[in-house]
């Protein structure tokens, strides 16, 4: 099996990004039977998911987990939906501030994740994870909407989970990512 797992550079005011870090760990990791590739994609709505198909088409994976940092989040959140509308206050990495624009012009209202969300919920992990049906309306919603686009109609299974800040918990946040992919055919 193989799975590609992507997180972003700091945006903001952040100093350091979750996601960034447990994606470069992440494709560092053995896990038996399981390939890892991981990328750090801009956070930028110019190129975020350009970046993310080249490694897509290049790496040809069954699974697609992109992860995002959700700073005012205390736990792990799989996301099961992402929205076609880009709305933020903070601009992204390219001075962009975008209000009430879609994604797509003329694609759907919605995509849900086609990763087994409900079924990994039921992972005992060593930190808190959660079930959530917003993935913003940010980078981290644009880059999900644009994967579970992409990915329509093929074998390969998408999603996006949101992390909180890693604080003194990088640890257990890691162990719990590395056994979210292990559990992923469940």
């Amino acid at each position: 099996m193989k799975v590609l797992v992507s997180g972003f550079t700091t945006f903001s005011d952040h100093t350091e990004n979750s996601s960034q870090v447990i994606a470069e760990l992440l494709g560092k990791t053995i896990i038996p039977e399981i390939e890892i590739h991981s990328v750090i994609l801009p956070v930028a709505f110019s190129n975020a998911f350009e970046v993310l198909k080249v490694e897509i088409d290049n790496f040809k994976p069954d699974y697609v987990i992109c992860m995002g940092l959700a700073h005012k989040r205390l736990v792990i959140c799989l996301e099961k939906v992402a929205i076609n509308l880009i709305h933020c206050d903070i601009p992204d990495n390219e001075g962009v501030i975008q209000k009430d624009v879609a994604i797509l012009e003329n694609g759907p209202k919605a995509y849900f994740s086609t990763l087994p969300v409900e079924a990994l919920m039921e992972v005992p992990t060593e930190f808190p994870t959660k079930l959530s049906f917003t993935a913003g309306a940010y980078v981290c919603n644009y880059v999900m909407f644009r994967l579970l686009d992409y990915l329509d109609g093929s074998k390969v299974k998408g999603g996006f989970v949101h992390l909180p800040e890693l604080n003194g918990d990088r640890e257990q946040i890691y162990n719990s990512m590395v056994k979210l992919v292990e559990n992923l055919k469940t």
